[in-house]
């Protein structure tokens, strides 16, 4: 009997701590501070300019700090240049590709080609 009691006491009292530092911790997130409105323009100009970026998938799960937000942010930057130089080449080389896919064709292909491609076109236009 006094393990069956106890048992339901301890249950109860860890239900009890775990709501409340649950709580506890969400509470001053909900918080807002009184008479923090607008900055004023020198406190605007006064700040450092903050970094923007999205961290990649499934790592806004991680609880990460604003040291390592930032990090990230800076690994995107240092990497973005490289990463559009790679798109303009590979749409340069699509664009290669399409045209030798044209010297394929004959003349009468060619043109049913541009009809199904404009029909395709007007189609897309009247989705939107």
């Amino acid at each position: 009997m006094f393990k069956k009691n106890s048992l339901k006491l301890f249950v109860v009292l860890f239900t009890g701590i775990a709501l409340t530092i649950c709580t506890a911790d969400t509470l001053p997130a909900q918080k807002k501070e009184a008479g923090s409105a607008k900055p004023s323009a020198k406190e605007a100009k006064a700040t450092p300019k903050k970094i923007k970026g999205r961290v990649p998938a499934h790592y806004g799960k991680l609880n990460l700090s604003t040291e390592q937000r930032n990090k990230i942010y800076k690994i995107q930057a240092d990497y973005k240049s490289q990463i559009d130089s790679l798109k303009k080449q590979l749409a340069e080389l699509n664009k290669k590709r399409n045209t030798e896919y044209l010297t394929v064709l004959s003349t009468e292909q060619k043109t049913d080609l541009e009809k199904f491609q404009s029909e395709a076109s007007k189609r897309r236009t009247a989705k939107k």
